[in-house]
């Protein structure tokens, strides 16, 4: 049963700081191109952890159904993200293959989802911008390393990107059962503290 009322509220949000969440401001602004977008995508440092170039936090609530991008099935049925949470908390994670720490945390990504997937919605964007990464590669690339069974959607429009600000990947984002966007952290997750944030929202 998932946990309401103020004293859960502060539960889950003391988890997520401990997480160290960054919790950046979400961009609320498009890129001009969808070439400047590919460009100003990057890796974090050689620690895993994305510099710190991010915005200031944004005090005010943000709410899921503000930040409802559009994103694709591989077989190239829109999805929005309200729609993949379907009412549940929501786990999104911005990656492409082309990045060595989005691909490093991908086993714990998939062990977690095995565990909480019934209780708990998942979404991997891959950021198919079109030139260093494409749909249909990454599709191929899921099947050939064992992570086909994960929940995957592609971000070929950039909506979802550009909206939740991925500049830097990987970047995931967790969201309440209630809609409310607890977080959004560039850099690789620790499985063991994302669990417990889980164990709180669930």
């Amino acid at each position: 049963m998932r946990k309401t009322g103020p004293l859960a509220t502060l539960l889950v949000l003391a988890v997520v700081l401990v997480l160290g969440f960054a919790g950046y401001t979400l961009a609320k602004g498009r890129y001009e191109s969808r070439s400047q977008d590919s460009e100003q995508l990057e890796q974090p440092d050689q620690s895993g952890r994305a510099s710190d170039s991010g915005q200031s936090p944004d005090e005010s609530t943000a709410l899921l159904s503000d930040y409802d991008a559009r994103v694709y099935t591989e077989q190239g049925d829109p999805a929005t993200l309200s729609e993949i949470a379907d009412g549940k908390p929501l786990v999104i994670n911005f990656w492409a293959t082309w990045c060595p720490y989005c691909v490093q945390e991908l086993p714990d990504f998939q062990e977690i989802h095995r565990a909480y997937g019934d209780r708990v919605s998942f979404a991997f964007i891959d950021v198919a911008d079109g030139t260093r990464e494409t749909a249909e590669d990454a599709a191929a690339w899921l099947a050939d390393n064992g992570f086909d069974d994960l929940p995957v959607y592609y971000d070929t429009d950039l909506e979802a990107t550009t909206m939740y600000g991925a500049r830097s990947l990987p970047t995931t984002v967790l969201v309440s059962a209630d809609g409310e966007i607890l977080a959004v952290s560039a850099g690789m997750i620790d499985p063991i503290l994302l669990r417990d944030a889980l164990d709180a929202l669930v």
